[in-house]
């Protein structure tokens, strides 16, 4: 505890009041739905970021895929590795630098990702069904802000 500050009282602390506490209910939930949706045999909702980003920036190197997803590095190599297991993605080094690995998907990686979008997008419209549609572009700017990410979000659908 930090000197000066308030002891909680930790008989009358309401969990459900935490805003960390429900952002992680919130999150399991859209995983729940996700997972609902595609199928337990299709990509995870890291996965699909993986394949998603890679498909529309072919040649992205892993440090702009970190950046890009919000995927801790540690955790986005063993994606790549499982994806690149099951023939989704190939790594081709890069010329400018040996090290760096240049990401594309194969044809079974789009085709994993293209089956898989319109159960994504329905997914999503059922993350947001408890808000009200007048209410879902405010509610997509505060998620937005509290990811840390800025810029207005895009058309959410009713």
């Amino acid at each position: 505890m930090r000197d000066g500050a308030a002891r909680i009282d930790t008989g009358s602390y309401d969990l459900h009041a935490a805003v960390g506490h429900l952002l992680r209910r919130s999150q399991q939930r859209a995983v729940d739905l996700f997972v609902d949706e595609v199928g337990e045999d299709g990509p995870t909702p890291r996965q699909f970021a993986v394949l998603l980003s890679v498909h529309q920036n072919p040649g992205i190197n892993q440090t702009d895929l970190v950046r890009m997803t919000g995927i801790d590095r540690s955790t986005l190599t063993e994606i790549l590795r499982r994806l690149g297991r099951r023939g989704l993605i190939r790594r081709e080094r890069q010329r400018e630098d040996r090290r760096t690995n240049a990401l594309h998907l194969t044809a079974a990686g789009r085709e994993a990702m293209e089956s898989a979008v319109d159960a994504v997008e329905r997914a999503q419209r059922r993350i947001l069904e408890p808000i009200p549609a007048a209410d879902r572009a405010a509610a997509m700017r505060v998620l937005e802000r509290l990811a840390g990410l800025g810029g207005e979000p895009k058309e959410v659908g009713p």
